[in-house]
């Protein structure tokens, strides 16, 4: 099967857009075994998603979903679609919680990583009660300036 879109799209009615359609090679559904989420930030989505795996022992990133909005964990209290579905329809119990510093847009660049962290581990802990059987790992990424580097730091928790 081709890879190459298929630029043969029509208009069905007036009400429809011209799709361009691509037919792919279909990939099966794998089993959620864990729940990740994040900032929309990408700058630390790599170095958050290999020690989730680690800490959680997940073998690849398809073995869990990742649910990312800007301000990560703490301004996503809320937004309980996502986890509750992976924890109550396909039974997750790994559920990682993060938040990162340096430059947060989900807060505000200028707010300070010390603020970030204390509104992660204070909504942490309403996930822990929420999802009570579930085991619970908190990250917090930063990066941190030594004399003339910089370098990424991981902060983290379970619980």
């Amino acid at each position: 099967m081709s890879d190459k879109p298929n630029r043969r799209a029509t208009k069905a009615n007036s009400n429809e857009e011209n799709w361009l359609v691509q037919k792919l090679t279909y990939t099966d559904d794998v089993p959620v075994l864990g729940f990740l989420q994040l900032c929309a930030d990408r700058r630390f989505h790599r170095y958050l998603q290999k020690r989730f795996q680690k800490d959680a022992k997940l073998k690849s990133p398809t073995d869990y979903w990742i649910h990312a909005d800007a301000g990560g964990t703490p301004k996503m209290e809320k937004q309980l679609i996502a986890p509750d579905y992976c924890y109550k329809k396909k039974g997750v119990r790994l559920m990682g919680w993060s938040a990162h510093g340096d430059g947060c847009g989900g807060f505000g660049e200028e707010v300070k990583d010390e603020v970030i962290k204390r509104a992660l581990l204070k909504t942490f802990k309403v996930q822990r009660k929420r999802y009570k059987d579930a085991r619970h790992f908190c990250y917090f990424v930063t990066a941190k300036k030594t004399r003339a580097t910089k370098e990424t730091v991981i902060y983290s928790l379970e619980g």
